[in-house]
């Protein structure tokens, strides 16, 4: 399965989510940006970073795409099986994120919206729904991520966050929640992959 995982803006939670999904489908890593902190976390045999084209047959990856869509992200993103859009709840965020699913829309249909680093006092949570619904989006799926120190910790633990959680104690407790969130969208890539191969 080839799942991308793109947003032009950067600071949207998008390598941490391609990190803890790549580690818990056992997948390597194509990165698009010459700096990327994956560098310190995964070896030459889970992780290539490219600028250029991108080889064609990879199977059981994770792109992790930022930026704007170049021509060597394009045949990446019409294979992927899932495309997700990760994004912050607040407005310049959310105007990016609009644009970077109208750019996605005519390449891959299988696009899930990820709002990320959800607080439970978020108000503008209700906010991107209506924003959603009047741009037409309201038949994408949407997962949200909760807050949490968990998504840091992926990158010092160097284990899923469902790892991290089934070990017990206070991180038992902290990362139930976001834990949940990221075996829901687990499970939402499976059902789409599995559709997609119906068809």
């Amino acid at each position: 399965m080839e799942i991308s995982v793109m947003n032009f803006k950067g600071g949207q939670g998008k390598t941490s989510i391609a990190l803890n999904l790549a580690y818990s489908f056992d997948y390597g890593i194509v990165a698009n940006e010459t700096y990327t902190v994956l560098k310190n976390h995964l070896d030459d045999n889970h992780l290539l970073i490219t600028t250029d084209a991108i080889p064609s047959g990879l199977d059981d990856v994770i792109y992790d795409f930022g930026g704007g869509i170049t021509k060597h992200m394009t045949d990446a993103l019409k294979r992927s099986h899932v495309v997700i859009i990760p994004f912050v709840v607040e407005q310049a965020n959310v105007e990016v994120t609009i644009e970077a699913i109208n750019s996605v829309l005519p390449l891959n249909k299988n696009i899930i919206l990820v709002p990320n680093k959800i607080k439970a006092t978020d108000k503008d949570y209700q906010i991107l729904l209506d924003t959603l619904k009047e741009f037409g989006f309201d038949h994408l799926p949407i997962c949200p991520i909760r807050s949490s120190m968990a998504l840091q910790n992926i990158f010092t633990e160097h284990k899923t966050i469902e790892q991290m959680q089934a070990e017990g104690g206070l991180n038992g407790f902290n990362y139930r929640k976001v834990s949940e969130d990221f075996n829901n969208l687990i499970k939402l890539i499976n059902t789409i992959n599995t559709m997609k191969g119906d068809k």
